[in-house]
């Protein structure tokens, strides 16, 4: 299926909205293709690259083929990304509740570590399936830049935390929408707003590639 392109501003809107629930459909297809255990992460990977290439290249896409294309490609390396988070999510919430269950000395020193560690995780999961989709990296290099990226660009990471905690009332508000767009709608805010802080932060390196260059060429004038 491809997108067209209507000019009318609310059937813009309506073929907007139904893209956002047909993607969302998808995703609990293929989830549930891969038995969720193996197919949610690669279901989350292939939604974000799909939305990916739907923001940037804004029309003519091919929804379909990019998405069952992204399910395939990165299958493995989604799953690998998804039960490395999910590992480092289960050892953090164990150490909050040895933290909160041991009063030592230490505590407030460990509670201070925790959160600054449970900031950093957090970061970590808004930026990753974007950095993934974004950029051609290793899933190390990957986590290394989705963690560079959202701590460089506060404002965009503070406007994604907004957009949860308000998607957050939505859902609970009205609650038949969260399984209609629930999932494709948080993901398509978390991925135009990284796309965002990816252009801006590759704006500023080539400002400084720039500046950097200047200051060679006076250097040998």
């Amino acid at each position: 299926m491809t997108k067209t392109v209507n000019s009318n501003g609310f059937y813009r809107f309506l073929e907007w909205m139904m893209w956002i629930m047909y993607l969302n459909l998808l995703w609990v297809l293929m989830s549930l293709v891969g038995l969720v255990v193996l197919g949610i992460f690669p279901a989350t990977m292939a939604l974000v690259i799909t939305m990916r290439e739907w923001c940037v290249q804004k029309d003519d896409i091919a929804f379909n083929k990019t998405f069952f294309k992204a399910y395939k490609n990165t299958f493995i390396q989604a799953n690998v990304i998804g039960y490395l988070l999910t590992a480092v999510g289960y050892i953090l919430v164990v150490d909050y509740q040895w933290i909160m269950q041991h009063t030592t000395t230490f505590q407030s020193i460990f509670l201070v570590l925790f959160i600054v560690i449970g900031i950093i995780f957090t970061i970590t999961l808004l930026y990753i399936f974007p950095t993934f989709a974004h950029f051609d990296l290793s899933i190390r290099q990957t986590f290394k830049h989705a963690i560079v990226l959202g701590l460089f660009s506060p404002f965009v990471t503070i406007g994604m935390f907004v957009a949860l905690f308000v998607l957050q009332y939505v859902w609970r508000f009205i609650p038949g929408l969260l399984p209609v767009v629930g999932i494709s709608f948080t993901f398509y805010i978390i991925t135009r707003l990284a796309i965002f802080a990816f252009e801006s932060f590759e704006n500023r390196q080539q400002t400084i590639l720039e500046k950097e260059y200047v200051k060679g060429e006076k250097k040998h004038a």
